[in-house]
């Protein structure tokens, strides 16, 4: 085995394959990355057994060949690589001989045949969209799924097919996720066959990978998505990532869609989240509380910590329905949300004290974010 690589295309390629190696697995094989050299290129495996990867590395290869290097050791060495051509090769031993310049690392390997080869899922369940586009719909999402073991299908998020029938929903494919505080919702129309329907609950940490690969590309590109009954793939040009599906039952968000606030408030989204953040010094006392006041056309934000101090907020907003209004959330629910979306305003919906609260950008969208009230000794 031997081949030559720049350090550019060998840094991207290696953080990207290194983030799906666990090093804390019982299963030591899991912590190395397969590296295969054949006449058309180099290509860069890492599989945990929960979700696998590979991609093409633009290289000049010598000698065919395929070996397992462990994953920590060469992402270490490769971020302190200068700027230059890298080669490989394998010696009669068994190391890697990694050189640049007058330098040389040799490496340990193992048999590539030890490693755990990726599934590949038939195509009969299969659609494609705009790569930026899921990338965004991730972003929108993902903030809002359980960190917690103890409900494994809130790690995940939901990606529901087809019409869902109710009415203001026109879109055929749908991203839910939520932490059972807050639930974020994206919805987009797309080129879908009338035979994919249902829904697949999709590991966070997947789309996580795949969505922070595309958006490390400048271009357009389209990205299929395949998947079966236990397993999801996502091609996206030379790269290829496997992961299995979350199995459960995820809870019927429909339920928690609130039918009509009492109340609209449009505000600048970026007075809103300054006020928000600077609100957070004094809430992050007691619980990041913060108290969503309506009085005069004004939406005031108030905290209060004993101890340390108090802070009213006072943003100009537009307001529909019922002026007077007074709910709190946590706050920091509150700023994720600010930070995902695009829009110069927002509206916040309100119905109750203690009902939930609806967020969404000004413009049409298929885009909601609903966060659970706190109820406060005011609210009582």
């Amino acid at each position: 085995m031997e081949f030559t690589c720049e350090k550019k295309y060998l840094q991207s390629g290696v953080s990207s394959v290194e983030k799906i190696v666990t090093t804390r697995s019982t299963l030591p094989i899991i912590g190395y990355l397969l590296l295969e050299a054949k006449k058309n290129g180099v290509k860069l495996s890492a599989n945990n057994l929960e979700i696998g990867i590979e991609l093409a590395l633009n290289s000049k290869v010598e000698k065919e060949g395929a070996i397992l290097v462990p994953a920590k050791t060469i992402a270490g060495i490769v971020a302190k690589l200068p700027d230059t051509k890298v080669s490989f090769k394998l010696n009669e031993k068994g190391l890697i001989n990694i050189a640049f310049g007058r330098s040389n690392f040799n490496v340990h390997t193992l048999p590539a045949d030890e490693f755990p080869v990726l599934p590949k899922i038939k195509a009969d369940k299969s659609f494609s969209l705009s790569a930026k586009l899921f990338a965004a719909m991730i972003k929108q999402t993902i903030f809002s799924v359980s960190s917690s073991d103890d409900k494994h299908v809130l790690t995940g998020v939901l990606l529901e097919f087809g019409k869902s029938g109710r009415a203001g929903d026109s879109a055929n494919f749908r991203m839910i996720a939520t932490d059972g505080y807050r639930l974020a919702k994206r919805g987009e129309v797309i080129e879908l066959a009338d035979e994919i329907k249902g829904s697949i609950i999709v590991p966070a940490k997947a789309l996580q990978e795949i969505a922070r690969i595309i958006e490390l590309d400048k271009e357009e590109a389209e990205i299929v998505i395949t998947f079966s009954a236990d397993q999801i793939a996502f091609s996206f040009k030379d790269v290829y990532l496997v992961s299995r599906i979350i199995q459960g039952q995820f809870p019927d968000y429909r339920q928690v869609l609130p039918k009509k606030g009492v109340t609209k408030v449009l505000v600048s989204r970026k007075a809103l989240l300054d006020s928000a953040e600077r609100a957070t010094v004094i809430a992050s006392g007691s619980a990041n509380v913060v108290r969503f006041d309506l009085k005069e056309n004004k939406l005031h934000l108030f905290a209060s910590t004993p101890d340390i101090g108090t802070v009213d907020e006072i943003i100009d907003a537009e307001v529909t329905g019922q002026n007077k209004v007074q709910v709190a959330f946590n706050i920091r629910l509150v700023t994720d949300v600010l930070k995902v979306l695009e829009n110069e305003k927002v509206i916040i919906e309100l119905s109750e004290s203690l009902g939930p609260g609806l967020i969404r950008g000004d413009t049409e969208g298929q885009y909601l974010y609903i966060v659970m009230p706190i109820r406060t000794q005011e609210a009582a």
